[in-house]
């Protein structure tokens, strides 16, 4: 291969938003490197329901459609040794590879010279020491995020990173980011800020032929501010409360991207950027709820008998149980619980045997007086006190992406979302 090869992801970032935002004069990275190399558009499933990013990545990760690789799931990737990813591809022409926070990724390699996975996904950590525990400290701490709760082997682990990796003269910008740490999303720009330090240090370092970073902090902001986005054109806003008037988060998330790429650009390498999807305005008032603890709220509904339950993105979280009556069993305790006044469900549930993949889906106000009744064991529950809230729904999926190569040219061309792989692979020979 001519140039080591970096593969940026951006999850669901919309590209005319950054068209928009680089009119009013910001974003000079993505400026120089859309006027360089233009852009691709890349179409995925046409299932609404199949628009998840845990599934689109693994088709740019295994060039497979849903049908193909039929994993619906995020961390499911785990059970599915056969589906062959890009650093399994490039390990095998001969390449070092490296990754950070790959989403819905399987660490399966013979030699990584570091793969630290997303926080979701129970899948091996490799590199230094650090790298690992870092890795965990991310995990903790995100999957804990609804009760405000890092461990502290976490914050140790955190303390030890930011000496190693944050150089000098990256204080100021950090000191930005806290500055405004009450402010909506800025405790996710800063974990993005993270770990694309450790992965610009380490890539410096070791030098990997093939690597990856992955970046959710737009997706996450996008799908809950993006009312409050100067690129965006609709009638809908945010109350005060939530995202004050006058301030753009997205326009925080971007920026910074702007600077990871400043900084990656300076590296002399081919890099590919994709987005797996994009979002689009959504047009209702729907509000996300998580649970605050998974397992006490289980317990709670009267739920005694599983074998485990883990924190997914958001509002989701996966229940491993014995048998595969024992998840039925769950599940219709789950699925028995209504909203009193509207008899709407609070779950929705897919049932893969022994495990059920659960999401919260009551999506309408919670006030401290709202109960949910069980009409399978009478039981009535105050539900405010078992969630947090996470945020008012602002964006939603749709399947067009975007994909830059440094090597090339490109003029919004339409391609299918599995042909990146082929066009990443093609980078190995």
């Amino acid at each position: 291969m001519e140039k080591k090869v970096i593969f940026l992801g951006l999850n669901e970032i919309n590209f005319e938003y950054l068209e928009s935002y680089i009119n009013k004069g910001y974003l000079p990275n993505f400026k120089k490197v859309f006027s360089q190399y233009g852009y691709m558009q890349t179409k995925s499933e046409a299932k609404y329901e199949l628009l998840e990013p845990w599934i689109q990545w693994v088709t740019v990760h295994t060039g497979k459609t849903y049908d193909e690789h039929k994993i619906f799931r995020l961390g499911d990737i785990v059970d599915h040794p056969e589906l062959k990813q890009l650093w399994n591809v490039a390990e095998e022409k001969g390449l070092t590879v490296a990754a950070i926070s790959p989403f819905n990724a399987r660490n399966d390699l013979k030699n990584p010279l570091f793969f630290v996975p997303d926080p979701w996904t129970k899948t091996k950590l490799s590199g230094p020491t650090l790298i690992q525990d870092l890795g965990k400290a991310v995990a903790q701490a995100v999957n804990d995020n609804a009760q405000e709760k890092v461990s502290k082997s976490s914050i140790v682990a955190l303390m030890k990173g930011a000496i190693k990796y944050i150089s000098i003269s990256k204080i100021p910008h950090y000191l930005s980011i806290i500055s405004k740490i009450k402010k909506p999303g800025a405790k996710a720009i800063f974990l993005d800020s993270f770990l694309a330090d450790i992965f610009i240090k380490e890539w410096k370092n070791l030098k990997p032929d093939f690597s990856s970073l992955f970046l959710n902090t737009g997706a996450h902001v996008q799908h809950h501010y993006m009312f409050n986005s100067l690129a965006y054109q609709g009638k809908f806003k945010n109350p005060d409360w939530y995202c004050p008037a006058g301030y753009d988060p997205l326009l925080d998330v971007l920026t910074n991207y702007d600077n990871v790429l400043g900084e990656i650009l300076k590296l002399d390498v081919r890099l590919f950027i994709l987005t797996g999807l994009h979002q689009k305005p959504h047009e209702h008032l729907t509000f996300y709820w998580r649970l605050k603890d998974h397992q006490q709220s289980l317990k709670v509904m009267g739920i005694e008998k599983f074998e485990e339950v883990l924190p997914r993105m958001s509002r989701d979280f996966l229940i491993n149980c014995s048998s595969d009556q024992e998840a039925k069993n769950v599940q219709m305790v789950l699925e028995s619980y209504k909203s009193k006044n509207e008899n709407l469900p609070i779950f929705t549930i897919d049932n893969r045997g022994k495990s059920l993949f659960v999401e919260l889906t009551y999506s309408n106000d919670v006030n401290d007086d709202f109960e949910m009744v069980s009409d399978l064991n009478q039981k009535v529950i105050k539900l405010k006190p078992l969630i947090a809230f996470v945020a008012i729904k602002n964006g939603e999926h749709d399947g067009i992406g975007y994909f830059i190569d440094t090597n090339k040219k490109y003029n919004k061309e339409m391609i299918p979302l599995t042909q990146t792989f082929s066009e990443i692979c093609s980078s190995f020979n």
